[in-house]
């Protein structure tokens, strides 16, 4: 079992002279969770949820004496399953006593399982985007701002229409920026409404939609490439959401004094499922990794 000790924390005890800011790790930016279709399902003593959607039909050219028959109006549907996540955190009384830090170990602890329960929703809606059918991008070729173009563009085609956000992978980012940079003006006024701000994951605005990276992104063609999407908005336009997600537990942390272990065991979990639900209404973006 791992256990926190003062020893696992030992740049934080004062064995010599500490700087009161604790640098933090690194980690990959969690944009996309707010642009899925989230279905509620806490307090509704079940773990799936179905995500209906119409059946498309079609009319019929009749005579003036053919006899119509009756068309079915009919449904399908998507079910999506939540599963838990948990992150355990085992504190000892000396690692509390003896920190810099002190009782506030617990808000950290807190505040780290909730961002290591974030990285894991996005990792977890990353992963769906390669399964998208509609693709555009070449493989081995970096990210062009026509493919960005034709993302959109393909989203219409396959008769679907809302707001879009792009999540693009860090490589892909850094083309689309470098494609920003080397266009020309009226181009960059008329499409793009770049991010200057340097400390944030949000690239601003192309064709009005919403652009992000993250580094969360899966690869492809045995890691020779790798997958964003452009896809429509459950948050914004529910009835062509391309994503969808369930909920039956918020994230939430227990505590537990473990008084034989000298410890306390901080437990925080959180249930839920992701899933394509709208095959037509994205585009996976598939460029040089």
């Amino acid at each position: 079992m791992a256990v926190t000790t003062s020893t696992t924390l030992e740049e934080l005890v004062k064995t010599e002279v500490i700087n009161p800011v604790i640098l933090n790790y690194a980690r990959n930016a969690t944009p996309s969770a707010p642009y899925m279709f989230w279905q509620d399902l806490r307090g509704q003593a079940g773990k799936v949820g179905s995500f209906g959607q119409w059946v498309l039909d079609t009319h019929v050219d009749a005579g003036e004496t053919t006899n119509v028959t009756e068309e079915t109006l009919e449904t399908t549907q998507v079910a999506v399953t939540a599963a838990e996540v948990v992150v355990r955190r085992d504190l000892t009384y000396a690692a509390i006593e003896e920190t810099i830090i002190g009782v506030g170990l617990f808000d950290f602890v807190t505040r780290d399982a909730g961002l290591l329960l974030g990285l894991a929703l996005e990792d977890d809606i990353c992963a769906l985007y390669p399964s998208l059918g509609t693709s555009v991008g070449t493989s081995g070729s970096n990210l062009t701002l026509a493919n960005m173009v034709e993302s959109q563009a393909q989203v219409r085609i396959n008769g679907k229409f809302g707001n879009m956000v792009f999540i693009l992978d860090d490589q892909q980012a850094l083309d689309f920026q470098s494609a920003q940079a080397a266009a020309t003006s009226t181009t960059i006024n008329g499409w793009m409404v770049a991010n200057t701000a340097a400390g944030s994951a949000y690239l601003g605005t192309f064709m009005n939609s919403e652009t992000w990276q993250t580094g969360l992104c899966d690869t492809a063609n045995t890691g020779a490439n790798v997958v964003g999407a452009c896809f429509i908005r459950g948050d914004t336009d529910p009835a062509d959401a391309c994503f969808g997600a369930v909920m039956t537990r918020d994230v939430q942390t227990r505590m537990r004094d473990d008084v034989e272990g000298r410890s306390y065991i901080l437990v925080t979990s959180a249930k839920w499922g992701v899933a394509e639900v709208a095959d037509l209404s994205g585009t996976k973006i598939v460029t040089d990794a």
